[in-house]
């Protein structure tokens, strides 16, 4: 049985993923990533023409995130972020992601102030990719065919060396996302030895379906039975709000976002750092201030920082209804604090003791 690696570009696919709505032609349309390594490697498999199965001993995603962005920003790098946090929980994919510095500007260039020529430099996805296909590629069992999901030509040279060592190659992309190399269907780059798997074609095997269930709403501004039908299917540990409740929680999230952009809080923020600060790291502090009504809150640290957090910040095992001010947490850095800003928390939980 021919064994089958598949490698994704995370941050290519992730950006096209609208792009497949509209070729579906419904915008809620969703993708089956259960699935698509299982489509994938059967659409290897009726090239071959054996209808032998292929054992698929892996999925590798390799992706990037936005860091040190404008808060306002803050529910799209979620959104990012769930999907990557998915792949991995629930259907167990190799997942490696890397942060994007974006200076603490709008991720938009169409949003950024006018004149700004700051460009977002991603650099680790394609060599993480590449690496990882060559290691593999090297190891004479570890796999005998490579599906790459990808339409960016940079990946070029890992796949023509892969080839030279031995491995098939086979590319899946999207027709309106693919390099003119990928498509040829001569190869005169000589990088695969399959026909190009269309996505766009196969999108009908791929499709997500969900049936309705009740589930409870999680949201302390819940009102009403908190039993409520959706298709929606939470990853592990993830709570559910209703869709009334998301409305409430982002209108008054953005509210809060304006208002931590502009508001020059004297009593919520501390002196300035000495710029050491790293982007995710770990820190510990005390909730110096929560506001219940609207959800949110700040944490100081104990070198005087503070840090701005929302209900939807906190982790599964701590309930917004427990934070109390003066209760110690742990958290991660999401946003650096300035000389007149607060700084942002994200995956708020209990203090280690």
């Amino acid at each position: 049985m021919a064994k089958v690696m598949i490698f994704i570009d995370g941050s290519w696919l992730y950006r096209n993923l609208p792009r497949l709505r509209g070729v579906y032609g419904q915008q809620d349309f969703r993708v089956d990533f259960g699935k698509l390594p299982l489509v994938l490697a059967e659409e290897v498999g009726k090239q071959i023409g054996t209808n032998a199965e292929l054992d698929i001993v892996r999925v590798n995603l390799f992706g990037s995130f936005a860091a040190n962005y404008d808060i306002r920003d803050k529910d799209s790098v979620k959104s990012q972020r769930d999907f990557y946090d998915m792949l991995k929980e629930e259907y167990h994919y190799e997942v490696e992601t890397f942060p994007i510095n974006f200076k603490g500007r709008r991720l938009r260039r169409a949003e950024r102030e006018v004149g700004d020529t700051f460009e977002p430099q991603e650099k680790c996805v394609d060599i993480a990719l590449a690496t990882c296909m060559m290691f593999y590629a090297a190891i004479p069992s570890a796999f005998d065919i490579a599906v790459i999901v990808t339409g960016d030509q940079d990946f070029k040279p890992a796949l023509q060396h892969t080839r030279k060592l031995g491995r098939r190659v086979a590319i899946a992309s999207i027709k309106e996302s693919c390099s003119m190399e990928f498509a040829d269907p001569r190869d005169e780059a000589r990088v695969k030895d399959f026909d190009t798997i269309w996505l766009d074609d196969i999108l009908s095997r791929l499709e997500l379906k969900y049936e309705r269930h009740l589930l409870e709403c999680a949201s302390p501004l819940h009102k009403g039975d908190r039993k409520v039908w959706t298709t929606f299917y939470p990853r592990k540990g993830q709570k559910f709000y209703c869709p009334d409740c998301l409305t409430e929680m982002s209108r008054i999230k953005q509210e809060l976002q304006q208002e931590f952009v502009s508001a020059q809080s004297t009593e919520c923020v501390g002196e300035a750092g000495d710029g050491t600060m790293r982007l995710g790291q770990g820190l510990s502090g005390m909730v110096k201030k929560k506001v219940a009504d609207r959800g949110y809150g700040f944490i100081q640290t104990f070198d005087g920082q503070n840090y701005f957090f929302h209900l939807s910040d906190l982790m599964p095992d701590l309930e917004f209804d427990d934070v109390m001010e003066g209760l110690q947490v742990d958290f991660e850095v999401k946003k650096t604090p300035s000389l007149d800003k607060a700084g942002a928390a994200q995956n708020v939980r209990r203090h280690a003791s």
